[in-house]
């Protein structure tokens, strides 16, 4: 497989259609995003920034309110302007450059000035200090299932002695033995993903929104091996796509 593909993709989305590729709704598609819609797609962000809030107060710590946060894989800032609402510093980073440049510019038209933008890699490497919060929400289904595997470690690395971790992951999808091999082989064949793109009525040049699975295996062990000893699951169904927000706390304070 490509690894690069995905970012291509995603840098391809924030280009063309920077709030469809954060939720692929046709409401959010260019031609469509009214400013009613609009306020409906951050809604929403401030409504899942809500419930992940929630769920650590009610299973950790009642009094938990975020100081320095980390937004990994922030798209346009869906869930970056809630989170930089509630804290003192949030660092929002993604592999788009175009995803940050609208991120920035929604950032400015709320007067919110406590984000720092970075853009991301494998290893976070933009990324300094250690934070009291980190959360990615419908970010790693698009990263495959190695190079995610490695991203993780990093945001374990940057989660400072009892700070929260919020990290969603899809574990399985939809669709036949066939189905699933078709969706792989447009992920490597040269033009598939093209001509399927007509066959779904899509632009011919579309890029290809992957959905990858994580090998859950890797994603306790890492968390176990990091000492914690609780960790809440939620589950997810995003058109059939089967997957688990992991909330956990990292020993310390």
């Amino acid at each position: 497989m490509f690894t690069g593909e995905s970012d291509k993709a995603w840098k391809a989305y924030g280009r063309t259609e920077p709030y469809y590729g954060v939720l692929s709704d046709e409401r959010f598609r260019k031609k469509h995003l009214t400013p009613r819609a609009l306020e409906e797609f951050f809604r929403s962000g401030e409504q899942d920034l809500d419930f992940f809030l929630a769920t650590i107060r009610r299973h950790f710590d009642p009094q938990f309110t975020p100081k320095r946060a980390l937004d990994f894989g922030c798209g346009v800032g869906r869930l970056t302007i809630p989170l930089a609402r509630i804290s003192s510093e949030v660092v929002a980073a993604d592999v788009s450059m175009e995803m940050i440049a609208e991120a920035k510019r929604n950032c400015e038209r709320r007067s919110i000035g406590n984000v720092e933008f970075v853009q991301s890699d494998d290893r976070l490497s933009a990324v300094a200090g250690k934070f009291d919060f980190i959360l990615s929400y419908i970010v790693f289904q698009h990263i495959p299932s190695r190079r995610s595997e490695r991203i993780l470690r990093a945001i374990l690395d940057r989660l400072a002695d009892g700070g929260f971790g919020c990290l969603h992951f899809n574990y399985t999808g939809p669709g036949s033995w066939a189905r699933r091999v078709f969706h792989h082989a447009r992920k490597i064949v040269p033009l598939l993903n093209n001509f399927a793109n007509l066959m779904e009525r899509k632009p011919f040049f579309a890029p290809m929104m992957q959905m990858n699975r994580a090998n859950l295996n890797r994603v306790f062990c890492r968390l176990q091996k990091c000492g914690c000893e609780n960790v809440i699951v939620r589950f997810t169904n995003h058109g059939n796509e089967l997957g688990l927000i992991l909330f956990f706390k990292i020993p310390g304070a």
